[in-house]
């Protein structure tokens, strides 16, 4: 029987790491966060992803050539930002919308391994940010519904963030 995460079982995407990157001295760290998360990214099976490093900002996704790039500095990305990397390559092959707060939306929408740090762009009523370990879970649930409701509601961001402002617990 397959446990979560075990879906990097039935499939593999080619994952080519960039010379820089093997260079660093968590290279092996870093592989082994990006080849768990894309255990949950079954839309790239087939594709050759490559992981390289930069000092630009926490990740990087370039669309033309698959490639998602990560600064390795502070003790390097967290899956929140792998998975919103590898989230952006979904993008490109248009099997997200596009956009910094979509892609937060379906990062945070598809496992609680990308859970471990609040979005950078979806807008989060600060409780729930400050709260952020504790409320995640609740987050990543109205992301979910927010998808569903996408297909017949045009506005479902606002949608989601009405629902995001009524998650907030009362004193």
């Amino acid at each position: 029987m397959l446990q979560p995460g075990d879906q990097a079982l039935l499939f593999a995407p080619e994952l080519h790491v960039t010379r820089p990157a093997r260079a660093h001295r968590r290279c092996g760290e870093l592989t082994a966060r990006v080849g768990r998360a894309l255990g949950y990214f079954p839309e790239l099976d087939g594709h050759r992803v490559t992981v390289g490093v930069t000092r630009a900002a926490d990740g990087i996704a370039v669309f033309e050539d698959m490639t998602v790039r990560f600064d390795l500095r502070r003790g390097g990305p967290s899956y929140y930002t792998i998975g919103h990397e590898l989230t952006h390559l979904l993008q490109a092959l248009r099997c997200v919308p596009a956009g910094e707060v979509q892609c937060d939306i379906w990062t945070l929408a598809r496992s609680r391994l990308f859970h471990d740090e609040p979005p950078c762009y979806l807008p989060l009523p600060a409780e729930l940010r400050r709260g952020w370990r504790r409320h995640a879970p609740t987050v990543g649930y109205l992301c979910r519904r927010a998808i569903n409701e996408r297909a017949t509601r045009r506005t479902y961001i606002r949608w989601l963030v009405a629902q995001l402002h009524q998650a907030v617990p009362r004193t």
